[in-house]
């Protein structure tokens, strides 16, 4: 860290943090933009997080969210040029297809068959879908976002994006004309604006206090297990609806990813510590139990990490209660990757347009 004040600083080297300053550096390439970060860039919910893009919202926020989300990345990776991932077609499987259509954000998602979904899945024989449950196409994506967050970081170094791995700020104050962030070496960073998006790390942290109208704010695992079955590169992704699972077929890594939703909450964000538990298993093993006619693939290996919630599972940016300058993101929910960019945009632009009323108000 320098002494000279910098324009904006980003705490937190997230997908979330990254596209803050990703999208501060764009718009704004003759700034001085600082990224601190407690660890390394990318060590927490982003080094394992699969980058699902999919059509679901539940309702207009999220619908909104996606849009943003989706024009960013298009913006960065145009016509599917993901590091390591691919735009795919998405087969939804469900039982209440009426409730599917409801939260598409596509006008008309496209009927399909079992046996169209049963030719593209030969590294999956076993695969079955009931004769009551209904097949529909859509198109979407994945790419690990490990591999876009060390993307994102070498394009914001091209930038001239200062980024400190190993910086933990430990308090945040106003000072007489800026922000200043303690360091937990007792230096100090001063920023003109500032941006907080430290993921799982938000409820626990002091830094939480800065978060107006507390949103409920909690942690919970996640889980993914990496199935013994290697996919070919005509597989698409499979979106169980009704129980929000998904199989995805990682053509690189030689294995399917079956996601699924744990019920385990309130956990430390300490990945080295998280464990896959028996409940897990039983859980994961029931929900695939419904789609192989005989046995289920063997789990290679899986992915245990945590993700911060808020209470009605919407990622939230918000303006910090006692501040001014400094702005709020977080609660990516298990959809950081989609929902992020939006709430990463909306404190960007938040901050530089208190900025112009300032300007004009004076």
């Amino acid at each position: 860290m320098t002494d000279s004040i910098c324009d904006l600083a980003v705490i937190g080297a997230g997908v979330m943090g990254l596209s803050a300053a990703f999208i501060a550096a764009s718009d704004r390439p003759e700034k001085r933009i600082v990224i601190a970060e407690r660890d390394i860039v990318g060590s927490g919910t982003s080094r394992f997080a699969p980058g699902i893009q999919i059509n679901i919202c539940r309702n207009q926020k999220e619908r909104s969210l996606i849009d943003c989300g989706s024009k960013f990345w298009r913006g960065i990776y145009p016509d599917g040029q993901w590091p390591k991932g691919r735009d795919c077609d998405v087969f939804w499987l469900t039982r209440n297809p009426g409730e599917l259509a409801r939260q598409s954000s596509v006008s008309h998602p496209t009927p399909s068959t079992s046996f169209a979904l049963a030719e593209r899945l030969l590294s999956l024989p076993q695969f079955s879908v009931p004769g009551d449950v209904a097949v529909v196409l859509d198109r979407g994506s994945y790419c690990q976002v490990d591999s876009i967050v060390q993307d994102l970081t070498q394009r914001l170094k091209i930038k001239g994006v200062s980024i400190s791995e190993r910086t933990s700020i430990t308090r945040i104050r106003k000072g007489p004309r800026n922000i200043l962030l303690q360091i937990s070496d007792n230096s100090e960073l001063a920023a003109k604006r500032a941006i907080l998006a430290i993921g799982p790390w938000l409820p626990e942290s002091p830094l939480r206090q800065h978060l107006t109208d507390e949103p409920g704010l909690r942690v919970k695992k996640v889980v993914a297990l990496h199935l013994a079955a290697r996919p070919t590169p005509y597989c698409p992704m499979i979106g169980l609806f009704d129980d929000y699972a998904f199989l995805i077929p990682m053509i690189e890594q030689g294995y399917w990813l079956f996601s699924f939703t744990s019920q385990e909450w309130d956990v430390k964000p300490v990945t080295d510590e998280l464990r896959l538990s028996s409940d897990d298993l039983a859980r994961a093993n029931a929900i695939l139990a419904k789609w192989f006619s005989s046995e289920v693939p063997a789990v290679a290996s899986a992915r245990v990490f945590c993700d911060c919630y808020s209470a009605d599972g919407v990622p939230f940016s918000r303006p910090a209660k006692d501040i001014a300058g400094l702005h709020v993101i977080g609660g990516g929910s298990g959809n950081g990757f989609r929902f992020g960019p939006a709430c990463a945009q909306e404190a960007v632009r938040s901050l530089y347009c208190a900025d112009k009323h300032a300007i004009t108000a004076t």
